[in-house]
């Protein structure tokens, strides 16, 4: 018997077989330049309307941000371009140089606490069935609290008079509570602020490390345990390598967050960044210069720094995960 090829076991040319697992070789004519149409052109027509909305919603906003830092835009409007006296001023200013400072050792405390807490929150609710099912829902109540409501609580919780902090340290006698006035000092009010933020931050990190801890039970983690690891050992040299990006991921997230804290410093604080200036921290000055002192040039260089700062804390972040990869 012999076997004679038929035009779908060739190629195009030449009349020899083609191999099993060969790609089918581009239609010719009006049907490749359709192909070509649709392989190319097509997908990037049907992403352009949402790519203008997005450069419409996010791109325009900080070009013009970038735009009027470098302008005397004063009492609400645009004045005469200034170059780059804007940030010149900013990086001699003792104020802004300190809410700078001020700003960085709050967001290095929020994130450490933050990313902790939720760690053994995660635990916890990854610990059993009837544990997740009760702890999640008092893990979620923060969340879905609005973050000025939380802030108007957490005032309330540290009030020198009625405040249930200065109550629950008295009674474990610590008697220089009593009426201790935690608005009146700088270094109290940001701890009395940091704990409300942690308290907001912890919900939304954890429920994402419970759904990295579980991602992590497999063959590696029964394994471990076979030769012997312990739970700290599984945890840190088996789960939490595991979950490497994920927890870069968060602690971007969190230093974002943190950075962008403005709620609770405004309502938390009377004045706003008082006493003194002591709890001025970037987001809240930049709102200051802008809608207290009507600086809109200076307000928007503020932005921009901060801006700046928190893509290359970011691109940081997203280099150190592609080194260990």
């Amino acid at each position: 018997m012999t076997f004679t090829p038929t035009r779908l076991g060739r190629r195009a040319r030449g009349g020899v077989p083609a191999s099993p697992g060969a790609a089918a070789p581009p239609p010719a004519g009006p049907r490749r330049r359709r192909f070509r149409f649709e392989r190319h052109a097509l997908p990037g027509l049907l992403l352009a309307p949402l790519l203008a909305v997005v450069l419409g919603v996010v791109g325009y906003p900080i070009v013009r941000t970038f735009w009027l830092s470098f302008h005397d835009g004063e009492y609400l409007r645009t004045g005469p371009w200034i170059g780059v006296d804007n940030y010149a001023d900013l990086f001699t200013d003792p104020y802004f140089l300190a809410a700078l400072l001020r700003t960085t050792v709050f967001a290095v405390v929020c994130v450490g606490a933050t990313m902790l807490i939720s760690l053994v929150v995660a635990l916890v609710l990854d610990a059993g069935p009837w544990m997740a099912r009760v702890v999640t829902v008092i893990v979620l109540l923060p969340w879905a609290m609005p973050r000025v409501a939380s802030g108007i609580v957490w005032k309330w919780i540290f009030n020198d008079q009625y405040g249930i902090a200065n109550w629950l340290l008295t009674g474990l006698g610590f008697s220089q509570f009593q009426g201790y006035a935690w608005f009146n000092s700088g270094f109290t009010s940001l701890v009395a602020i940091t704990i409300a933020v942690v308290w907001h931050s912890v919900p939304f990190i954890a429920i994402s490390m419970l759904a990295g801890l579980r991602a992590t039970k497999g063959e590696v983690l029964e394994a471990a345990r076979v030769d012997g690891a312990g739970f700290l050992q599984c945890l840190l040299r088996v789960r939490l390598p595991m979950m490497k990006p994920l927890l870069t991921i968060l602690g971007v997230m969190s230093t974002i967050f943190a950075y962008q804290s403005f709620d609770h410093f405004l309502v938390m604080t009377t004045p706003p960044g008082g006493p003194s200036h002591s709890t001025e921290v970037l987001s809240l000055l930049t709102w200051l210069q802008a809608f207290t002192v009507l600086d809109q040039g200076t307000a928007a260089a503020m932005a921009v720094v901060t801006f700046l700062l928190l893509a290359g804390i970011t691109a940081l972040y997203v280099r150190l995960t592609k080194e260990d990869r």
